[in-house]
């Protein structure tokens, strides 16, 4: 029985975000937080204020909104936890591959996932894995800027792939209203992570490097402002 619970929060453009806390200490982190739902959160605290927010961890330096975690850190007293590898030199903590966060008797398992950029990760909660970027529904984050790597790419998707099929991905963003999927669901459907599953590793390597998207609206503002 899991003593923690998630709710997410979805904005107008597709980011998700998440509050993960302990049910019995009312302890929280909030992952990925964006400015563009500043109110949203505002809302939910002013509704369940024996939640005390613990924690904001950044699953990379994102490319397509501004994060909040530095407004949450000056009004809740928050740690903000990055890679260590983050350019922003606002971090309380360098989250470091296998270490961990406890919110009560809850741990947050932090993965190092590289690929979609140089500094990527993902976060274990029991079964729930919080993937940023990285895996997507129905599909992954590119690699062609923030020292991106298809071959890093590749190799943190099959990380993945070792744990159960039950397990449930939460990503950093989806246009359809989704906010999860399950690994099994994902092994099924999405076709580069099939890539991954079948070893086929050049091929995606091959795709993900011609797979050049246009720059992520608020691309310029938001690097700027997340990497203060």
């Amino acid at each position: 029985m899991e003593t923690f619970t998630i709710v997410p929060f979805h904005s107008d453009r597709g980011c998700l975000s998440y509050l993960v806390t302990d049910q019995e200490t009312k302890e929280a982190a909030l992952i990925d937080p964006s400015e563009e739902i500043e109110g949203v959160y505002a809302d939910y605290f002013s509704k369940h204020r024996d939640v005390k927010l613990l924690y904001i961890l950044e699953t990379h330096t994102h490319a397509d909104h501004v994060s909040l975690g530095r407004k949450f850190r000056e009004t809740t007293g928050a740690k903000i936890g990055m890679s260590e590898y983050s350019p922003s030199p606002s971090k309380d903590i360098a989250l470091k591959d296998k270490e961990s966060v406890m919110i009560g008797k809850t741990e947050i398992s932090v993965w190092y996932t590289p690929g979609h950029t140089n500094e990527s990760l993902s976060f274990q909660v029991g079964e729930n894995l919080f993937t940023g970027d990285m895996l997507l529904i129905g599909g992954t984050g590119r690699t062609d800027f923030q020292l991106g790597e298809s071959d890093r790419l590749y190799k943190s998707l099959v990380r993945v792939l070792s744990l159960p099929d039950e397990t449930v991905i939460y990503p950093a963003h989806n246009y359809k209203g989704e906010v999860s999927t399950t690994l099994a669901k994902e092994k099924e459907g999405n076709e580069r992570l099939k890539l991954a599953v079948q070893g086929r590793q050049e091929e995606f390597v091959s795709l993900m490097n011609i797979h050049q998207p246009p720059a992520p609206e608020l691309f310029d503002i938001s690097i700027r402002e997340n990497t203060k």
